[in-house]
């Protein structure tokens, strides 16, 4: 029997490992914590970055695009909040990049993540919008 306590601590170590993967580079291990048909959705969508993302090999090349522009990726004041649903959780975090080109992005976010048999079925990322513009402009992604 799953108890609320279990699916909570395994849900918040699949965020945490993944997570901490994506922020090391090691996109193939971060991958490995996704399912095959996940989706990844933004609730504000900005020029120069897709509102939805679906599919494994997909949020690849999402995730190594920004891994790339990215020297350095790091967060802060995670909260992870475990809802009802053994397969829902709220992340909070602030995340700050420096890129590669001389910039910085920081951003606060708040994700509705998804669980399906211990693996990320779905992100809907909840992000200031004019931090996510700024970054895409400082890309080349936008105008």
């Amino acid at each position: 029997m799953t108890t609320a306590t279990t699916t909570r601590e395994r849900n918040e170590a699949v965020w945490n490992q993944s997570s901490a993967l994506l922020y090391d580079k090691r996109l193939e291990e971060f991958l490995a914590y996704w399912h095959d048909d996940a989706r990844y959705e933004v609730a504000y969508p900005v020029e120069g970055f897709p509102p939805v993302v679906e599919g494994r090999a997909n949020l690849g090349e999402l995730f190594a695009g920004f891994a790339a522009a990215a020297e350095r990726i790091r967060v802060h004041d995670v909260r992870f909040h475990q809802t009802d649903d053994p397969n829902v959780a709220f992340v909070e975090e602030c995340m700050t990049a420096d890129l590669v080109n001389g910039g910085s992005y920081e951003n606060s976010l708040v994700i509705r993540v998804t669980f399906r048999d211990g693996l990320i079925a779905e992100m809907y990322e909840y992000y200031g919008q004019r931090a996510h513009e700024d970054l895409m402009r400082n890309l080349g992604f936008a105008s």
